[in-house]
């Protein structure tokens, strides 16, 4: 199997997909030249999965962050994950202080009604006793 990057093609024992991660097998690298390979997020943004054969088998977006290199025996497995989305993050925060200030304003809201009954009721205890008294109170 074949790995083609945007800056070359590499052979490649075995890529799969686990856990979120990308696990990308090699024997003819040493490590060095693997950090050196998936050490350039531009250069890995696109990457493809060719046969022997050069018949595509698939194409892999966004695996731009090297986890880490594995030595195992003569297999070199190279570990690779998604960048965060600092997008993502900054709109869930939003969400979530959105809904806190919301939370807040229906409890200033609530109080603000219990104040305007409050006023309602010494507004209406002013206008008995200015009427006992034969006050008006308007002017």
């Amino acid at each position: 199997m074949k790995l083609k990057t945007s800056t070359g093609i590499y052979t490649i024992t075995d890529a799969n997909h686990e856990n979120g991660k990308l696990k990308i097998e090699f024997q003819d690298k040493t490590c060095e030249e693997l950090q050196e390979i998936f050490s350039g997020k531009n250069s890995l943004a696109r990457l493809e999965v060719y046969t022997d054969d050069d018949a595509l088998m698939s194409v892999i977006p966004g695996y731009v962050v090297l986890e880490s290199i594995i030595l195992w025996d003569d297999t070199k497995t190279v570990i690779l994950a998604k960048e965060t989305d600092d997008v993502e993050q900054r709109i869930t925060n939003l969400a979530e202080n959105l809904s806190g200030a919301a939370q807040e304003a229906g409890q200033v809201a609530e109080a603000t009604a219990e104040n305007t009954a409050d006023i309602e009721r010494l507004k209406a205890d002013l206008d008995y006793m200015a009427m006992s008294l034969e006050v008006d109170i308007d002017e």
